[in-house]
């Protein structure tokens, strides 16, 4: 039986410290975790100290997130002293780089204390709108590309005892507005969204431990212009002809995209199917978000069982201990990695697979 909906929850933090309101409304409403950003990370021994902290609060311990594709969302890398190259720099190297990239940045995470890694991203980099709008966070424009590389990254995550997550489900690269701001809606036929933007997800879906929805509407799938993340539709179109059985996240429920309260957006989407509400910010509206729900109609059940099986994952993967040497050493082959990435392909002596 699932014990509480706040174990639904991935919640932000304000900052690098876990202030006192954030110890006292968690340890009473336990979240299955948290997800942290470049403001929660201010160097490597904090990071590290402030998810041990983060893991003793309560009981289950929770998990911890991130987002780690490297490029413009790339919250490890400073923390190493580097930047991590985005998805498009590793694809056009080949998909041997894109293989070796996810397992450095999934180490990386795993050492700090990471469980999950929000990636990869397996939108399309359509020309005029997710070209521009996912700026190279996509790994190409054709889908069998982006099937290919989201394949190798996701081994180099599991290769480094880390989970992973497709996003942004059925695809965001046709959105024409960053759903950040605005509602993207897509304006495209539900047979040529299926052969193109959905394709890497219906090959994936069933190998990867998770799926994030995003906030663009696609009325061709739906029949009419509601956000996926609050589309019983589109939960069912990856529950069922997709496959999947892994746990589903929303996007950011705090997102332009969205409108209402927090408390509305993450019970709309709980009522439409998704397992795992994730919130960057808003603490305030925390115990109103559980409380509602918890009231609203559904399957607690089978989002508890899917959540529980993430979890065993996770614990049945080797945590090493972090040491300042460890990340050192850890540092010093990811420069190595970003100059041999610099040098054309004949001089590295390799090809792609």
């Amino acid at each position: 039986m699932f014990n509480d909906a706040s174990q639904r929850f991935v919640f932000g933090l304000e900052g690098p410290e876990l202030s006192p309101r954030e110890r006292m409304l968690f340890s009473a409403h336990p979240p299955l975790g948290f997800l942290l950003f470049r403001r929660n990370l201010s160097s490597p021994s904090q990071a590290a100290s402030l998810i041990e902290e983060l893991r003793g609060l309560f009981s289950p311990a929770p998990l911890l997130f991130v987002d780690q594709e490297g490029g413009t969302v790339d919250r490890i890398g400073p923390l190493l002293g580097l930047k991590f190259p985005p998805a498009a720099l590793l694809a056009a190297k080949g998909t041997d780089r894109v293989h070796e990239g996810a397992y450095l940045m999934g180490r990386a995470a795993r050492l700090l204390g990471f469980d999950v890694d929000f990636a990869p991203v397996l939108d399309l980099a359509q020309p005029g709108t997710g070209a521009v709008v996912l700026e190279g966070r996509c790994f190409g424009f054709h889908p069998e590309d982006v099937t290919l590389a989201g394949t190798v990254f996701l081994h180099g995550l599991a290769r480094a005892g880390v989970a992973s997550c497709l996003k942004h489900f059925p695809g965001l690269g046709r959105g024409p507005v960053d759903s950040h701001l605005s509602l993207p809606v897509v304006d495209a036929h539900d047979v040529d969204l299926m052969v193109t933007d959905v394709h890497p997800f219906a090959k994936l879906a069933r190998s990867a431990d998770g799926v994030m929805v995003g906030h663009a509407a696609y009325p061709g799938l739906t029949g009419e212009p509601v956000p996926a993340s609050l589309s019983a539709t589109l939960y069912d179109l990856l529950r069922g002809r997709l496959g999947f059985g892994g746990v589903v996240y929303t996007d950011d429920l705090t997102m332009g995209a969205l409108g209402g309260s927090l408390a509305d957006r993450a019970a709309a989407a709980a009522a439409a199917g998704a397992d795992v509400l994730v919130a960057a910010k808003g603490i305030e509206e925390y115990v109103e978000c559980v409380a509602r729900v918890r009231e609203t109609p559904g399957s607690p059940e089978a989002a508890g069982s899917r959540i529980a099986s993430l979890r065993s994952r996770c614990r049945s993967s080797p945590r090493p201990p972090f040491t300042p040497e460890a990340w050192e050493k850890l540092a010093d082959e990811a420069r190595t990695f970003l100059e041999v990435l610099e040098r054309p392909r004949e001089q590295r002596g390799e090809t792609s697979f």
